[in-house]
């Protein structure tokens, strides 16, 4: 009877440990808020006028609050192929609006084919950026190259590497000249890949191939970066890798820098699939303090932070991987981890560290969260913000409070002096209301750094529609 009592009394003990193991111990962000009051937000005087060019009076009640913010708060759209036709879809993107002013929609090469082998971009990928557009989104095309979603003829290992580079800038010209309200593109995703992993895919790829005859991936990035500029001048070409730690992309990004390549910021993907992936505090500050350093944007490109136990590393990973496809093949409903309310609870927890400590860094200006819904999720792990359901889970709640609430400027009060009002918030664009002499008035202006000069705004007289 004493050893059952101790069995089970170690069975508790088991349970509690792996219970608290399943609990985000909070990151200590000390000077954190600081940073933000210091970084985020600008302070200038406003002066209003109306539209006859009078000052407003004294003692008129002003409304002011931020509409967008400068800051990149965005989301992939890049796997809405699998809840585009679900009843709940559109529900999502009320949410996405709500939520992220900065859009990722996917330009995968292969994916995108029809039965020609003709350019034809899917409806679920041409939605969500018409959709984002409409809206007054920043939109981010991903990618502009990738060898991971090409052609056969672009694979091919016994063909010409230079006809293969001639097929693929034709495409990437056809990319820029058919959709030029992209507003930034990933240059080429991951291209220091084989340089920091040789291993990944055969050396005799043709794009590879193509690569090694260009001079490496520093020589391929300048090339379409060029040409992005060339064909779409407003455009921004953006880095993009995840062997963060490698040599190769610092050597990428010193060599694109000598050379005074066009590229807009550097991308850093932080997919936490595996124990391993997972990043503490003090690794992520060093990662920004590090890659600031180039004096360029810290893109958080693809963020995942999962709702469920992830696997225990690459190796598992690949395992995983391997069997979801061979189901998928067999026409069997693929396994996918779940998510329990504790894991749930974790993922919300490390959501609010991760987005205040990146939020926090003056180098960095976008953070994108990959995966919308757990729905045909990448690799079959819950890392959405939305469950298999189109439910809302904690870790949305937490990103809105965040975005919405903390990091949020309201202001409503009445003049204490004609014209003038003094702000201070977050950065971004704002929007002005008010009412004088039974009109209601409306402005907007941008509010992007600290100055003591006037914002002069021209407010508008509200038409009844």
């Amino acid at each position: 009877m004493f050893r059952i009592l101790l069995l089970l009394i170690s069975i508790s003990l088991i349970s509690l440990l792996n219970c608290d193991a399943k609990k985000h111990v909070p990151w200590e962000l000390n000077g954190a808020k600081d940073r933000i009051e210091k970084y985020r937000k600008a302070e200038a005087p406003l002066k209003l006028f109306l539209p006859d060019g009078r000052k407003l009076p004294a003692g008129v009640l002003v409304e002011i609050e931020l509409k967008k913010h400068e800051f990149n708060f965005g989301v992939s759209l890049a796997g809405s192929y699998s809840i585009y036709n679900e009843p709940y879809y559109p529900k999502l993107l009320e949410y996405c609006d709500q939520l992220f002013n900065y859009i990722t929609v996917a330009f995968y090469w292969r994916g995108n084919l029809d039965r020609n082998g003709e350019w034809s971009l899917r409806e679920h990928n041409k939605q969500p950026m018409d959709w984002a557009r409409n809206k007054g989104k920043r939109i981010r095309g991903h990618p502009l190259i990738w060898h991971n979603v090409i052609p056969r003829r672009i694979a091919d290992k016994e063909r010409d590497a230079a006809e293969i580079g001639k097929d693929i800038m034709k495409h990437a010209e056809l990319l820029l000249s058919l959709y030029p309200e992209i507003d930034e593109w990933d240059i080429y995703n991951e291209a220091p890949v084989w340089e920091g992993i040789p291993t990944l895919h055969d050396e005799n790829l043709g794009i590879r191939r193509w690569m090694n005859l260009e001079g490496g991936p520093a020589n391929v990035t300048e090339k379409l970066a060029r040409l992005i500029k060339k064909i779409q001048p407003n455009a921004d070409g953006l880095l993009n890798h995840f062997n963060l730690e490698h040599p190769s992309y610092h050597k990428m990004i010193k060599t694109c820098l000598e050379r005074n390549v066009p590229m807009h910021g550097i991308g850093l993907q932080s997919h936490m699939q595996d124990t391993n992936s997972v990043w503490d505090e003090k690794y992520m500050w060093n990662l920004m303090e590090e890659y600031g350093s180039y004096g360029l944007p810290i893109h958080f490109t693809e963020v995942t932070i999962l709702s469920c136990e992830g696997v225990a590393d690459w190796r598992e990973m690949q395992v995983w991987e391997e069997k979801l496809q061979e189901q998928r093949r067999s026409g069997k409903k693929p396994d996918q981890q779940k998510s329990t309310k504790i894991l749930m609870k974790r993922q919300a927890e490390y959501t609010r560290d991760f987005y205040t400590l990146a939020f926090s860094h003056p180098a960095v200006n976008t953070i994108v969260w990959w995966a919308l819904c757990d729905k045909g999720v990448w690799r079959g792990l819950p890392g959405g913000l939305f469950d298999e359901q189109g439910r809302v889970k904690p870790v949305t709640k937490e990103l809105n409070r965040l975005i919405n609430q903390e990091w949020h400027t309201h202001m409503r009060g009445r003049l204490k002096v004609e014209g003038e009002v003094p702000i201070k918030g977050f950065k971004g664009n704002y929007h002005i209301k008010l009412k004088y002499e039974d009109v209601e008035y409306f402005g907007n202006f941008d509010l992007i750094e600290n100055s003591e000069e006037y914002i002069e705004i021209q407010l508008t007289e509200k038409k009844d529609d």
